[in-house]
Protein backbone atom coordinates (compact mmCIF):
# COMPACT_ATOMS: atom_id res chain seq x y z
CA UNK A 1 0.00 0.00 0.00
CA UNK A 2 1.06 3.54 -0.71
CA UNK A 3 -0.31 5.70 2.06
CA UNK A 4 -0.18 9.49 2.11
CA UNK A 5 -0.55 11.25 5.45
CA UNK A 6 -1.67 14.84 5.04
CA UNK A 7 -1.31 17.99 7.11
CA UNK A 8 -3.65 20.26 5.11
CA UNK A 9 -3.14 23.97 4.41
CA UNK A 10 -4.13 26.45 7.10
CA UNK A 11 -7.14 28.67 6.43
CA UNK A 12 -6.13 31.81 4.52
CA UNK A 13 -6.81 34.07 7.52
CA UNK A 14 -4.15 32.63 9.86
CA UNK A 15 -1.85 29.71 10.53
CA UNK A 16 -3.28 26.79 12.49
CA UNK A 17 -1.12 24.40 14.48
CA UNK A 18 -3.27 21.26 14.56
CA UNK A 19 -1.42 19.45 17.33
CA UNK A 20 -2.01 22.15 19.95
CA UNK A 21 -4.82 22.13 22.54
CA UNK A 22 -4.79 18.35 22.66
CA UNK A 23 -5.26 18.01 18.91
CA UNK A 24 -8.14 20.50 18.62
CA UNK A 25 -5.66 22.98 17.15
CA UNK A 26 -5.12 26.68 17.62
CA UNK A 27 -4.40 29.82 15.60
CA UNK A 28 -0.75 30.70 16.11
CA UNK A 29 1.96 33.18 15.28
CA UNK A 30 2.64 32.80 11.53
CA UNK A 31 6.30 32.24 12.41
CA UNK A 32 5.44 29.12 14.45
CA UNK A 33 5.52 25.97 12.34
CA UNK A 34 5.58 22.71 14.27
CA UNK A 35 6.08 19.39 12.48
CA UNK A 36 2.95 17.18 12.27
CA UNK A 37 4.41 14.87 14.87
CA UNK A 38 1.17 12.87 15.23
CA UNK A 39 1.43 11.93 11.54
CA UNK A 40 5.12 11.07 11.99
CA UNK A 41 4.16 8.69 14.82
CA UNK A 42 1.52 7.08 12.58
CA UNK A 43 4.07 6.86 9.76
CA UNK A 44 6.53 5.04 12.02
CA UNK A 45 3.97 2.30 12.68
CA UNK A 46 3.02 2.01 8.99
CA UNK A 47 6.62 1.83 7.80
CA UNK A 48 7.28 -0.89 10.38
CA UNK A 49 4.44 -2.87 8.76
CA UNK A 50 6.07 -2.53 5.33
CA UNK A 51 3.87 0.13 3.73
CA UNK A 52 5.17 2.87 1.47
CA UNK A 53 4.43 6.11 3.32
CA UNK A 54 4.53 9.77 2.31
CA UNK A 55 3.92 12.68 4.68
CA UNK A 56 2.69 15.69 2.75
CA UNK A 57 2.78 18.79 4.96
CA UNK A 58 1.03 21.42 2.87
CA UNK A 59 1.04 23.92 5.71
CA UNK A 60 4.79 24.07 6.21
CA UNK A 61 5.31 24.38 2.45
CA UNK A 62 2.85 27.24 2.12
CA UNK A 63 0.73 25.32 -0.40
CA UNK A 64 -2.89 26.41 -0.75
CA UNK A 65 -5.76 23.98 -1.25
CA UNK A 66 -5.51 24.05 -5.05
CA UNK A 67 -1.79 23.21 -5.02
CA UNK A 68 -2.33 20.60 -2.32
CA UNK A 69 -5.02 18.88 -4.37
CA UNK A 70 -2.77 18.68 -7.43
CA UNK A 71 0.21 17.36 -5.48
CA UNK A 72 -1.83 14.74 -3.67
CA UNK A 73 -3.46 13.51 -6.88
CA UNK A 74 -0.01 13.18 -8.44
CA UNK A 75 1.11 10.91 -5.58
CA UNK A 76 -1.45 8.27 -6.67
CA UNK A 77 -2.01 6.92 -3.15
CA UNK A 78 -3.96 3.80 -2.24
CA UNK A 79 -5.09 5.34 1.07
CA UNK A 80 -5.12 8.90 2.42
CA UNK A 81 -5.19 9.87 6.08
CA UNK A 82 -5.67 13.54 6.90
CA UNK A 83 -5.10 15.49 10.10
CA UNK A 84 -7.65 18.14 11.17
CA UNK A 85 -8.44 20.82 13.75
CA UNK A 86 -11.51 22.64 15.02
CA UNK A 87 -10.94 26.01 13.40
CA UNK A 88 -9.80 24.57 10.05
CA UNK A 89 -12.37 21.76 9.85
CA UNK A 90 -14.47 23.20 7.04
CA UNK A 91 -11.33 23.77 4.92
CA UNK A 92 -10.02 20.30 5.76
CA UNK A 93 -13.29 18.67 4.75
CA UNK A 94 -13.48 20.65 1.52
CA UNK A 95 -10.05 19.34 0.50
CA UNK A 96 -11.01 15.82 1.57
CA UNK A 97 -14.17 15.96 -0.54
CA UNK A 98 -12.22 17.02 -3.64
CA UNK A 99 -9.62 14.32 -3.06
CA UNK A 100 -12.26 11.60 -2.82
CA UNK A 101 -13.80 12.80 -6.04
CA UNK A 102 -10.47 12.96 -7.86
CA UNK A 103 -8.89 9.74 -6.61
CA UNK A 104 -11.63 7.33 -5.59
CA UNK A 105 -9.48 5.80 -2.82
CA UNK A 106 -10.40 5.51 0.87
CA UNK A 107 -9.87 8.68 2.87
CA UNK A 108 -9.62 8.74 6.67
CA UNK A 109 -9.51 11.78 8.93
CA UNK A 110 -8.14 12.04 12.47
CA UNK A 111 -7.91 14.61 15.25
CA UNK A 112 -9.65 15.51 18.50
CA UNK A 113 -12.39 17.60 16.88
CA UNK A 114 -13.47 14.77 14.58
CA UNK A 115 -13.21 12.29 17.46
CA UNK A 116 -15.92 14.17 19.35
CA UNK A 117 -18.11 15.15 16.39
CA UNK A 118 -17.72 12.14 14.07
CA UNK A 119 -21.27 11.87 12.76
CA UNK A 120 -21.28 15.37 11.26
CA UNK A 121 -18.38 14.59 8.96
CA UNK A 122 -20.32 12.30 6.68
CA UNK A 123 -22.69 15.02 5.50
CA UNK A 124 -21.63 15.83 1.94
CA UNK A 125 -19.58 12.65 1.41
CA UNK A 126 -16.45 14.23 2.86
CA UNK A 127 -14.67 11.15 4.19
CA UNK A 128 -14.85 7.37 4.24
CA UNK A 129 -13.84 6.81 7.83
CA UNK A 130 -13.18 8.85 10.99
CA UNK A 131 -10.29 7.78 13.22
CA UNK A 132 -11.27 8.48 16.83
CA UNK A 133 -8.76 8.74 19.66
CA UNK A 134 -5.12 7.72 19.45
CA UNK A 135 -4.49 7.05 15.78
CA UNK A 136 -1.43 4.82 15.46
CA UNK A 137 -2.92 1.34 15.77
CA UNK A 138 -6.26 2.30 14.26
CA UNK A 139 -4.66 3.65 11.06
CA UNK A 140 -2.42 0.59 10.93
CA UNK A 141 -5.48 -1.68 10.98
CA UNK A 142 -7.21 0.40 8.31
CA UNK A 143 -4.12 0.19 6.11
CA UNK A 144 -3.77 -3.55 6.53
CA UNK A 145 -7.49 -4.04 5.79
CA UNK A 146 -7.25 -1.89 2.67
CA UNK A 147 -4.13 -3.74 1.51
CA UNK A 148 -6.13 -6.99 1.59
CA UNK A 149 -9.09 -5.42 -0.18
CA UNK A 150 -11.22 -5.77 2.96
CA UNK A 151 -13.78 -3.31 4.32
CA UNK A 152 -13.49 -1.32 7.51
CA UNK A 153 -16.29 -3.04 9.40
CA UNK A 154 -15.40 -3.75 13.01
CA UNK A 155 -12.25 -1.62 13.21
CA UNK A 156 -12.29 -0.32 16.77
CA UNK A 157 -11.85 3.43 17.17
CA UNK A 158 -13.55 4.34 13.87
CA UNK A 159 -16.81 5.76 12.59
CA UNK A 160 -18.12 5.18 9.07
CA UNK A 161 -21.24 5.16 6.96
CA UNK A 162 -22.63 1.68 6.38
CA UNK A 163 -22.68 1.00 2.64
CA UNK A 164 -25.99 -0.89 2.63
CA UNK A 165 -28.11 0.99 5.18
CA UNK A 166 -26.56 4.45 4.92
CA UNK A 167 -26.49 4.65 8.72
CA UNK A 168 -23.51 6.09 10.59
CA UNK A 169 -21.78 3.32 12.53
CA UNK A 170 -19.60 4.14 15.53
CA UNK A 171 -17.39 1.15 16.25
CA UNK A 172 -16.31 0.49 19.87
CA UNK A 173 -13.58 2.66 21.36
CA UNK A 174 -10.02 1.49 20.95
CA UNK A 175 -8.16 1.22 24.24
CA UNK A 176 -5.43 3.74 24.95
CA UNK A 177 -1.92 2.49 24.19
CA UNK A 178 -0.47 1.22 27.47
CA UNK A 179 3.07 0.45 26.37
CA UNK A 180 4.26 3.58 24.59
CA UNK A 181 7.74 2.07 24.29
CA UNK A 182 6.23 -0.41 21.81
CA UNK A 183 5.73 2.44 19.35
CA UNK A 184 8.59 3.14 16.93
CA UNK A 185 10.12 6.58 17.12
CA UNK A 186 8.53 9.10 14.73
CA UNK A 187 9.49 8.81 11.07
CA UNK A 188 11.32 12.13 10.80
CA UNK A 189 13.04 10.94 7.63
CA UNK A 190 9.69 11.50 5.87
CA UNK A 191 9.60 15.18 6.91
CA UNK A 192 11.54 18.14 5.56
CA UNK A 193 12.89 19.00 8.98
CA UNK A 194 14.36 22.30 7.78
CA UNK A 195 10.87 23.81 7.45
CA UNK A 196 9.85 23.88 11.11
CA UNK A 197 10.33 27.05 13.11
CA UNK A 198 9.75 28.60 16.52
CA UNK A 199 9.61 32.39 16.91
CA UNK A 200 12.92 33.80 18.11
CA UNK A 201 14.98 30.75 17.13
CA UNK A 202 17.26 30.84 14.10
CA UNK A 203 17.47 27.05 13.72
CA UNK A 204 14.90 24.44 12.70
CA UNK A 205 12.82 23.04 15.55
CA UNK A 206 11.22 19.68 16.17
CA UNK A 207 8.78 18.33 18.73
CA UNK A 208 8.81 15.25 20.97
CA UNK A 209 5.91 13.59 22.80
CA UNK A 210 7.50 11.70 25.67
CA UNK A 211 4.28 11.01 27.59
CA UNK A 212 0.51 11.12 27.25
CA UNK A 213 -2.31 11.87 29.66
CA UNK A 214 -2.84 14.49 32.34
CA UNK A 215 -4.31 13.80 35.80
CA UNK A 216 -5.26 17.44 36.51
CA UNK A 217 -8.55 17.34 34.55
CA UNK A 218 -9.06 21.05 33.88
CA UNK A 219 -12.61 21.73 32.71
CA UNK A 220 -11.51 23.27 29.40
CA UNK A 221 -8.60 21.03 28.44
CA UNK A 222 -8.45 19.04 25.22
CA UNK A 223 -5.43 17.01 26.31
CA UNK A 224 -7.35 14.91 28.81
CA UNK A 225 -9.92 14.14 26.09
CA UNK A 226 -7.32 13.10 23.56
CA UNK A 227 -4.95 11.32 25.92
CA UNK A 228 -6.93 10.48 29.06
CA UNK A 229 -6.46 11.27 32.73
CA UNK A 230 -4.02 8.45 33.34
CA UNK A 231 -0.39 9.47 32.96
CA UNK A 232 1.29 7.13 30.48
CA UNK A 233 4.93 7.62 29.73
CA UNK A 234 7.77 6.40 27.58
CA UNK A 235 10.80 5.17 29.46
CA UNK A 236 13.73 7.58 29.72
CA UNK A 237 15.75 5.20 27.53
CA UNK A 238 13.12 5.28 24.77
CA UNK A 239 12.94 9.07 24.86
CA UNK A 240 16.72 9.44 24.79
CA UNK A 241 16.85 7.10 21.78
CA UNK A 242 14.57 9.49 19.91
CA UNK A 243 16.69 12.47 21.00
CA UNK A 244 19.83 10.71 19.75
CA UNK A 245 18.13 10.05 16.40
CA UNK A 246 16.91 13.60 15.84
CA UNK A 247 20.22 15.14 16.92
CA UNK A 248 22.75 12.83 15.27
CA UNK A 249 20.81 11.57 12.25
CA UNK A 250 18.82 14.68 11.40
CA UNK A 251 21.06 17.43 12.75
CA UNK A 252 18.33 18.99 14.91
CA UNK A 253 19.23 20.91 18.07
CA UNK A 254 16.04 22.72 19.06
CA UNK A 255 13.42 20.49 20.71
CA UNK A 256 9.97 21.29 22.08
CA UNK A 257 8.53 18.60 24.35
CA UNK A 258 4.79 18.46 23.68
CA UNK A 259 3.75 16.57 26.83
CA UNK A 260 0.75 18.12 28.62
CA UNK A 261 2.63 18.10 31.96
CA UNK A 262 6.26 17.24 31.24
CA UNK A 263 7.38 17.03 34.88
CA UNK A 264 4.53 14.85 36.20
CA UNK A 265 7.24 12.35 37.22
CA UNK A 266 10.27 14.36 38.32
CA UNK A 267 12.43 11.24 38.69
CA UNK A 268 11.73 10.33 35.08
CA UNK A 269 12.60 13.84 33.88
CA UNK A 270 15.87 13.74 35.79
CA UNK A 271 16.69 10.38 34.14
CA UNK A 272 15.99 11.88 30.70
CA UNK A 273 18.28 14.78 31.57
CA UNK A 274 20.99 12.35 32.69
CA UNK A 275 20.64 10.55 29.35
CA UNK A 276 21.06 13.79 27.39
CA UNK A 277 24.20 14.61 29.36
CA UNK A 278 25.57 11.04 29.15
CA UNK A 279 25.11 10.93 25.36
CA UNK A 280 26.69 14.36 24.96
CA UNK A 281 23.73 15.55 22.87
CA UNK A 282 23.94 19.07 21.49
CA UNK A 283 20.38 20.11 22.36
CA UNK A 284 18.45 23.12 23.57
CA UNK A 285 14.92 22.29 24.61
CA UNK A 286 11.71 23.56 26.10
CA UNK A 287 8.59 22.06 27.63
CA UNK A 288 5.19 22.77 29.13
CA UNK A 289 4.31 21.80 32.68
CA UNK A 290 2.50 22.71 35.87
CA UNK A 291 4.11 24.89 38.52
CA UNK A 292 3.32 22.49 41.35
CA UNK A 293 5.27 19.68 39.65
CA UNK A 294 8.55 21.62 39.77
CA UNK A 295 11.21 22.12 42.42
CA UNK A 296 14.69 23.63 42.50
CA UNK A 297 16.70 20.37 42.15
CA UNK A 298 14.66 19.34 39.09
CA UNK A 299 15.08 22.76 37.50
CA UNK A 300 18.83 22.63 38.10
CA UNK A 301 19.05 19.23 36.39
CA UNK A 302 16.90 20.46 33.47
CA UNK A 303 19.04 23.55 32.99
CA UNK A 304 22.22 21.46 33.01
CA UNK A 305 20.72 19.22 30.28
CA UNK A 306 19.87 22.10 27.95
CA UNK A 307 16.42 23.28 29.04
CA UNK A 308 16.11 26.91 27.94
CA UNK A 309 12.38 27.62 28.20
CA UNK A 310 9.38 26.40 30.20
CA UNK A 311 5.74 27.28 29.52
CA UNK A 312 3.70 27.22 32.72
CA UNK A 313 -0.05 27.05 33.19
CA UNK A 314 -1.05 30.02 35.34
CA UNK A 315 -4.57 30.27 33.86
CA UNK A 316 -6.17 32.46 36.57
CA UNK A 317 -5.14 34.41 39.62
CA UNK A 318 -8.48 33.71 41.30
CA UNK A 319 -8.54 30.83 43.79
CA UNK A 320 -12.12 29.75 43.12
CA UNK A 321 -11.59 29.56 39.37
CA UNK A 322 -8.38 27.60 39.98
CA UNK A 323 -10.27 25.04 42.05
CA UNK A 324 -13.31 24.75 39.79
CA UNK A 325 -11.75 24.88 36.32
CA UNK A 326 -7.94 24.65 36.46
CA UNK A 327 -7.17 21.46 38.38
CA UNK A 328 -6.03 23.64 41.29
CA UNK A 329 -2.56 23.57 39.77
CA UNK A 330 -1.63 26.98 41.12
CA UNK A 331 -2.81 27.00 44.73
CA UNK A 332 0.39 28.37 46.27
CA UNK A 333 1.39 31.79 44.92
CA UNK A 334 4.59 31.81 46.97
CA UNK A 335 5.71 28.53 45.41
CA UNK A 336 4.82 29.89 41.97
CA UNK A 337 6.97 32.95 42.62
CA UNK A 338 9.85 30.71 43.70
CA UNK A 339 9.59 28.66 40.49
CA UNK A 340 9.66 31.74 38.25
CA UNK A 341 12.53 33.24 40.27
CA UNK A 342 14.51 29.97 40.14
CA UNK A 343 14.04 29.73 36.38
CA UNK A 344 15.29 33.28 35.94
CA UNK A 345 18.35 32.56 38.11
CA UNK A 346 19.12 29.32 36.21
CA UNK A 347 18.83 30.92 32.78
CA UNK A 348 15.54 29.26 31.83
CA UNK A 349 13.06 31.56 30.09
CA UNK A 350 9.42 31.29 31.14
CA UNK A 351 6.04 31.80 29.51
CA UNK A 352 2.83 32.09 31.54
CA UNK A 353 -0.36 30.75 29.95
CA UNK A 354 -3.38 32.76 31.13
CA UNK A 355 -7.07 32.49 30.24
CA UNK A 356 -9.95 34.95 30.40
CA UNK A 357 -13.68 34.28 30.16
CA UNK A 358 -14.48 31.48 32.59
CA UNK A 359 -18.24 31.12 33.19
CA UNK A 360 -18.24 32.80 36.63
CA UNK A 361 -15.42 35.24 35.94
CA UNK A 362 -15.89 38.91 36.75
CA UNK A 363 -13.67 41.78 35.69
CA UNK A 364 -12.37 41.91 39.26
CA UNK A 365 -11.24 38.29 38.91
CA UNK A 366 -9.46 39.19 35.66
CA UNK A 367 -7.61 41.89 37.61
CA UNK A 368 -6.36 39.16 39.96
CA UNK A 369 -4.86 37.37 36.95
CA UNK A 370 -3.22 40.58 35.70
CA UNK A 371 -1.77 41.26 39.16
CA UNK A 372 -0.45 37.73 39.58
CA UNK A 373 1.26 37.51 36.21
CA UNK A 374 2.85 40.94 36.68
CA UNK A 375 4.26 39.79 40.05
CA UNK A 376 5.56 36.53 38.58
CA UNK A 377 7.05 38.54 35.69
CA UNK A 378 7.66 35.73 33.17
CA UNK A 379 9.68 36.40 30.04
CA UNK A 380 6.53 36.00 27.95
CA UNK A 381 2.82 35.83 28.60
CA UNK A 382 -0.03 34.39 26.56
CA UNK A 383 -3.64 35.39 27.20
CA UNK A 384 -6.29 33.18 25.60
CA UNK A 385 -10.06 33.18 25.54
CA UNK A 386 -11.55 30.30 27.49
CA UNK A 387 -12.66 27.88 24.77
CA UNK A 388 -15.00 24.97 25.46
CA UNK A 389 -13.93 22.23 23.04
CA UNK A 390 -16.46 19.50 22.26
CA UNK A 391 -16.31 16.72 24.83
CA UNK A 392 -14.86 18.82 27.65
CA UNK A 393 -16.79 19.32 30.92
CA UNK A 394 -16.86 23.04 30.15
CA UNK A 395 -18.53 22.40 26.79
CA UNK A 396 -21.28 20.44 28.51
CA UNK A 397 -21.78 23.25 31.04
CA UNK A 398 -22.02 25.97 28.41
CA UNK A 399 -23.55 24.32 25.36
CA UNK A 400 -24.91 20.87 26.10
CA UNK A 401 -25.85 19.45 22.70
CA UNK A 402 -26.00 22.84 20.95
CA UNK A 403 -24.03 23.02 17.69
CA UNK A 404 -21.39 25.77 17.74
CA UNK A 405 -19.23 27.41 15.09
CA UNK A 406 -15.99 25.44 15.17
CA UNK A 407 -14.25 27.91 12.85
CA UNK A 408 -14.28 30.48 15.68
CA UNK A 409 -12.35 28.19 18.03
CA UNK A 410 -9.00 29.88 17.45
CA UNK A 411 -8.05 30.16 21.12
CA UNK A 412 -8.29 33.95 21.01
CA UNK A 413 -11.83 34.61 19.79
CA UNK A 414 -14.36 34.47 22.62
CA UNK A 415 -17.20 32.24 21.44
CA UNK A 416 -19.64 33.90 23.79
CA UNK A 417 -19.74 36.02 26.92
CA UNK A 418 -20.71 35.10 30.46
CA UNK A 419 -23.09 36.76 32.89
CA UNK A 420 -20.50 39.42 33.70
CA UNK A 421 -18.73 40.10 30.37
CA UNK A 422 -19.77 40.03 26.72
CA UNK A 423 -17.64 38.20 24.16
CA UNK A 424 -16.32 41.53 22.89
CA UNK A 425 -15.47 42.54 26.45
CA UNK A 426 -13.54 39.30 27.02
CA UNK A 427 -11.50 39.92 23.88
CA UNK A 428 -10.87 43.49 25.02
CA UNK A 429 -9.65 42.20 28.38
CA UNK A 430 -7.22 39.90 26.56
CA UNK A 431 -5.85 42.89 24.65
CA UNK A 432 -5.67 44.86 27.88
CA UNK A 433 -3.72 42.04 29.53
CA UNK A 434 -1.07 42.17 26.82
CA UNK A 435 -0.84 45.95 26.97
CA UNK A 436 -0.57 46.04 30.75
CA UNK A 437 2.09 43.35 30.83
CA UNK A 438 4.32 44.51 27.97
CA UNK A 439 3.96 48.28 28.28
CA UNK A 440 5.36 48.53 31.80
CA UNK A 441 8.47 50.77 31.57
CA UNK A 442 10.94 48.13 32.83
CA UNK A 443 9.34 45.59 30.54
CA UNK A 444 9.82 47.81 27.48
CA UNK A 445 13.51 48.12 28.34
CA UNK A 446 13.77 44.31 28.51
CA UNK A 447 11.93 43.81 25.22
CA UNK A 448 14.17 46.30 23.40
CA UNK A 449 17.10 43.95 24.03
CA UNK A 450 15.48 41.50 21.56
CA UNK A 451 14.09 43.69 18.74
CA UNK A 452 13.37 40.83 16.33
CA UNK A 453 11.39 38.92 18.92
CA UNK A 454 9.60 42.10 19.96
CA UNK A 455 8.56 42.70 16.34
CA UNK A 456 7.19 39.16 16.21
CA UNK A 457 5.16 39.71 19.36
CA UNK A 458 3.71 42.92 17.95
CA UNK A 459 2.77 41.23 14.68
CA UNK A 460 1.09 38.43 16.60
CA UNK A 461 -0.82 40.90 18.78
CA UNK A 462 -2.34 42.60 15.75
CA UNK A 463 -3.40 39.30 14.14
CA UNK A 464 -4.66 37.45 17.22
CA UNK A 465 -8.33 38.19 16.74
CA UNK A 466 -8.65 37.58 13.02
CA UNK A 467 -11.91 35.82 12.22
CA UNK A 468 -12.68 33.37 9.45
CA UNK A 469 -14.45 34.87 6.46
Amino acid sequence: MKIVLVNPPSPPEYRVSRGLMGGFGMAVNPELIYPPIELAHVAGVLVEDGHEVVIYDADSRGDDAKVALAKLVSEKPDLICMDSSSTSLDCDLALARELRGALGVPLAILGSQVTYTPGELFDGNNVDVVVRGEPEYTVRELANRAAKGEGFEGVHGTSRRDASSGEIVHEPERAKIDELDDLPIPARALLDNTLYRFPGLDEPVTTVKSSRGCPLNCSFCGYTLAQGLRFRFRSPEHVVRELVDLNRNHGLRQVVFRDPIFTTRKDRVRDICDGIIREGLDLEWQCETAIKTLDRPTLEKMAAAGCRHISLGVESGNDEIQKKHCGNKLSDHAQAQAVFDDCRELGIETRAFCMIGFPEETEAMVEETYDLVERLDPDQVQFCAVTAYPGTPLHQILYGDTVIDYSAMTGFNALEGNEHMTADRIENKIREGYRRFYLRPRRIVRELRHPVRMAGKMARYFTLFAKRA
